[in-house]
């Protein structure tokens, strides 16, 4: 029988296995990159009872599988992972419930937690059987029929007959005609690629055992009392990285295989520094040191944001949602990239956290650091008089060329006002997520906030006169060391630099999808 432990895909993937491995966690269905990186410490086969894999936008990890093989792979992820929090979804994916409609589209689920079921269609009070699917800002959104989690295969209530897209030839189609033979009439079986290590005798005995559970499925939801769980799914968890602990997998990678500083900080800057960065750390680091070569493509990031323009903040919320705020800019710095970002109100309403009213006309001028911990705003009148200041404390902001930044939003943050002067704001918040960030965690960005507002209160005599200058100040006073230490390097490497595409658009565009 196959072994069993965890897969491990994406830009992290070196990173990443290195630390499970040296938590004793056995790495299965290995790509042939990590197979060559750690030898006989990774399998080639074997069942994946978890996945660890990059976020759709490369600015975090997924985990996904058994509880306790999740709960065993976070448990080493916080122990690294010190600056990012760690998301458990409260629902497990593909288990079971019989929901209680409370609307057309609301249904409840046990412990009086609510999800939201495709399609709607339900009346008040209806008993809906139904599974977890997906998730939309933390909120379970469910599909109607039952599902069963297998090692090779996954039931699903009334879906097609499907096959993972990592398995392919003759398997693919023999694996098609095991489920259509099977005889689960009105369940779709979908092939796990874990389906690829397994014997024949191993897949026939697993859709004989989901063949089984289904027909006792079925009899337990006519009978179901709503809300219950009928079936166990998959525990989901959501990394949001932030720059500092990307910094710390370049460590763990950099024991593995020759590094750059900010490795994977330019990884996820997409395909184009994705391959640049494969191009330095295999050619280049010969005859180049690593700070000159990562100090080249930091230049090349910055050089991708023109003089002036419109930008876009990606600003994440602990909760998932992603708020774009965007603007037109200028450059007015750089090493590392500085803007000011600028944009129009529309009156009516109140601004949050400062308590004063918005008027048409006014502007907020943002000031963006690459790498900094805050994004300052300056809300201006129409005639250019300081309203008030909105200081957002924030993981180190990376940067997603060629128009947009990105950083995580952490709840805490410092305003001014004439009135009221220097506030911390919503710290109630931040403790509130303090389960998910760690106690240390929590508290360490509360510090920084306290040292935002420090400043502030220090430079608060000046604001009015010369508010944009004081908030540039501070949003540079507050890089992150990882960035600073190498946009304070002045070399450049000559040869990688003479290597580099003339286009943006230029450059390899492959991606492995085994391991970085």
């Amino acid at each position: 029988m196959p072994e069993r432990g965890v897969r491990v895909r994406g830009i992290y993937a070196t990173a990443v296995a290195r630390l499970l491995i040296d938590h004793g966690l056995k790495v299965v269905d290995a790509s042939w990159q990590l197979r060559e990186r750690f030898g006989e410490a990774v399998s080639e086969g074997g069942v994946a009872v978890a996945t660890v894999k990059d976020r759709d936008d490369r600015r975090g990890l997924v985990v996904v599988g058994r509880r306790r093989a999740v709960e065993d792979v976070l448990s080493a992820l916080r122990g690294a992972l010190r600056r990012s929090p760690i998301i458990v979804l409260g629902d497990e994916i593909y288990a079971t419930y019989a929901c209680r409609a409370l609307d057309d589209r609301t249904v409840e689920l046990p412990g009086g937690r609510e999800g939201l079921l495709e399609g709607g269609g339900a009346r008040a009070g209806d008993v809906v059987i139904a599974h977890v699917y997906t998730f939309r800002r933390g909120v379970p959104v469910l599909r109607r029929g039952a599902a069963l989690v297998g090692d090779y295969a996954r039931l699903v209530e009334g879906q097609p007959h499907d096959v993972s897209e990592h398995v392919r030839g003759p398997l693919r189609n023999l694996l098609l005609t095991l489920a259509v033979r099977a005889g689960l009439e009105g369940w779709g079986v979908k092939w796990r690629s874990s389906a690829r290590w397994a014997e024949m005798a191993e897949l026939l005995a697993e859709l004989q055992r989901l063949k089984e559970e289904a027909a006792k499925l079925k009899e337990a939801a006519s009978k179901a009392v709503a809300p219950s769980k009928l079936s166990e799914g998959e525990l989901l968890a959501i990394v949001p990285l932030s720059l500092d602990d990307k910094a710390r997998l370049d460590s763990l990678r950099s024991s593995c295989v020759p590094t750059l500083p900010l490795h994977h900080f330019f990884k996820a800057c997409g395909d184009q520094y994705s391959s640049l960065v494969d191009i330095a750390e295999s050619t280049f680091l010969g005859f180049c040191g690593a700070r000159e070569l990562a100090r080249a493509l930091m230049a090349r990031v910055e050089g991708s944001y023109p003089p002036s323009g419109v930008a876009r903040l990606l600003h994440e919320k602990l909760d998932g949602e992603v708020v774009a705020i965007e603007g037109e800019y200028r450059v007015v710095a750089r090493a590392p990239l500085t803007l000011r970002l600028e944009r129009r109100v529309r009156g009516g309403g109140v601004y949050d956290g400062l308590r004063i009213p918005k008027e048409e006309g006014d502007t907020i001028v943002s000031v963006v650091t690459l790498g900094s911990y805050v994004v300052p705003h300056a809300y201006l009148a129409p005639g250019g008089r300081l309203k008030g200041v909105y200081v957002n404390v924030n993981s180190p902001i990376e940067a997603q060329p060629p128009s947009s930044f990105w950083y995580l939003d952490l709840c805490v943050d410092v305003v001014w006002t004439k009135d009221r002067g220097v506030e911390v704001v919503d710290l109630e918040e931040l403790r509130s997520y303090s389960s998910c960030l760690g106690e240390e965690v929590a508290r360490s960005y509360e510090a920084l906030a306290n040292e935002v507002a420090r400043r502030l209160s220090g430079v608060e005599a000046e604001l009015e006169e010369r508010a944009i200058e004081v908030l540039l100040s501070i949003s540079r006073s507050f890089v992150t060391e990882h960035i600073s230490s190498i946009v304070a390097e002045d070399q450049r490497c000559k040869a990688f630099n003479a290597a580099l595409p003339v286009s943006d658009g230029g450059g390899a565009r492959a991606r492995s999808k085994g391991a970085d």
